[in-house]
């Protein structure tokens, strides 16, 4: 008999072994249940695995990976091999899951099954294993000490004392390093001196899941730097030109839906917010609804932070060289200041450190002697650059303006003449460009971290009150 001959039977073999009648004879394996349910406290989810018949040995393999919950903090992925053996019709496989501490609501993870040999596998094989919180926003709040310092800060500065989160690797600017050091390396050194410093993390209409996204990034800040507090501020409205402009309802709905998640994210976190860049510097631009409506947004966003048990918020104020204090203090008593910290100012200007002092002490005279304030240092070292025609351009130019440089360095050890002042930090971002607005020829777009600008800023930088 030839070799070609010899062949023929068994490929005759190997296709009758592969036929969906031996297949069909072999059963099937599939997964208990398209639905499984774990509470965040269980410490594993156990994920059942069934097959039609008990004859033989036989084997699966497994997966689990994420949908809405986050991989580093709530679970730990799992692959592997379930091996059945004769007579066994039902094995499990564990999902290990993290009691975080964090106020989420139920996520989700996808699970899955593939590979089943010399069963088929069958329905359902994939399945959804959700996470039940177990967490829940405490009710008592130590208005003296609401970040749970030790030892505790002086009566009238929740802030002092703090260590704020730092980590020069991750945030914007360490990242920019990260990326320049081989080709720009003295670019790269010059932007340390912004990475060393704590950084306000911006949030804002780009995380369509707020509460999901602030609570991950506040738990790695935990993670990485134990009893640090984070600062974090949130840019959710939409600033356009002025024109009379006014949110529909809907939008209203929308802006007030996203801070109760975005609250719910914080939850029992530490954390420092500054709550909406440019809310209410911008509100002459709007019409009377759009007024009305941007006071209802931010005092439903300032009720739903204010319960936070360890969340020191300020709210946006504008800054000591854009409006009067009368019309600004009208608006903080509208939007309810007296129920968080304070205010900040300067948010988005370069005006000098001790024109902002006077700026926040006036308002606060204005409300009564009842508030606090925070100054935005980031980019004031030079102070504002003054248009030769006020007029036409305004009080100062405020978009990548030339020649500035960094302010005073983050820091709630002020001076104990600048009464109510809970600090000075770096509020904006240094060396994110804010648009084409610029007078300096083609700016990177808005939001983007420009190299050369930052650069400017440490060259510039002046740290002291000024």
């Amino acid at each position: 008999m030839s070799r070609r001959a010899k062949l023929v039977p068994l490929a005759l073999f190997a296709l009758l072994v592969l036929t969906p009648t031996t297949l069909a004879a072999n059963g099937s394996v599939r997964l208990a249940t398209g639905d499984f349910t774990v509470g965040e406290g269980d410490g594993a989810a156990t994920i059942a695995v069934v097959r039609s018949t008990a004859q033989g040995r036989g084997e699966v393999r497994y997966a689990a990976w994420h949908r809405t919950a986050d991989h580093r903090l709530d679970y730990t992925p799992v692959r592997g091999r379930i091996d059945f053996a004769d007579g066994q019709t039902q094995a499990t496989f564990r999902v290990p899951i993290a009691d975080d501490g964090n106020v989420e609501g139920r996520e989700t993870i996808a699970l899955g099954i593939y590979g089943a040999y010399p069963q088929s596998v069958g329905e359902p094989d994939r399945a959804t294993l959700t996470i039940v919180d177990n967490d829940a926003v405490a009710n008592e709040r130590d208005a003296l000490n609401p970040l749970a310092l030790d030892p505790p800060p002086p009566a009238d500065n929740p802030l002092e004392g703090a260590t704020f989160y730092t980590n020069p690797s991750t945030n914007l600017a360490g990242l920019i390093i990260r990326q320049i050091r081989g080709r720009q390396p003295a670019a790269a050194q010059l932007l340390q001196t912004i990475a060393d410093q704590p950084e306000t993390k911006r949030f804002g209409a780009f995380n369509d899941r707020p509460g999901a996204a602030v609570a991950q990034y506040l738990a790695r800040a935990q993670a990485d730097q134990p009893g640090s507090v984070p600062l974090i501020s949130t840019y959710r409205l939409k600033h356009v030109a002025c024109g009379g402009y006014s949110d529909t309802p809907e939008e209203v709905e929308r802006y007030k839906a996203w801070y109760e998640k975005f609250a719910e994210g914080i939850g029992n976190h530490r954390a420092v917010v500054f709550l909406e860049i440019d809310a209410l510097i911008t509100t002459k631009c709007l019409s009377r609804a759009g007024l009305k409506r941007r006071v209802d947004e931010v005092r439903s966003a300032i009720g739903s932070l204010a319960v936070l048990p360890h969340a020191v918020v300020y709210v946006d104020a504008g800054a000591g060289d854009a409006h009067n204090g009368r019309y600004i203090a009208k608006l903080l008593r509208k939007v309810r200041v007296f129920r968080i910290q304070g205010f900040f100012t300067n948010s988005t200007h370069q005006n000098w450190t001790r024109r902002e002092v006077r700026y926040g002490r006036e308002l606060i005279r204005r409300l009564g002697g009842r508030s606090h304030h925070v100054v935005n240092t980031a980019a004031n070292g030079r102070g504002p650059l003054i248009p030769h025609s006020r007029v036409r351009f305004g009080n100062s130019y405020r978009c990548n303006a030339p020649g500035r440089g960094l302010g005073p360095r983050p820091t709630a050890l002020v001076p104990p003449r600048y009464r109510n002042l809970d600090g000075l930090i770096w509020i904006g971002n240094p060396g994110r460009s804010a648009g084409e607005c610029s007078k300096t020829p083609n700016p990177p777009p808005a939001g983007t971290f420009w190299v050369d600008y930052a650069v400017s800023l440490v060259r510039n930088a002046d740290f002291r009150i000024r």
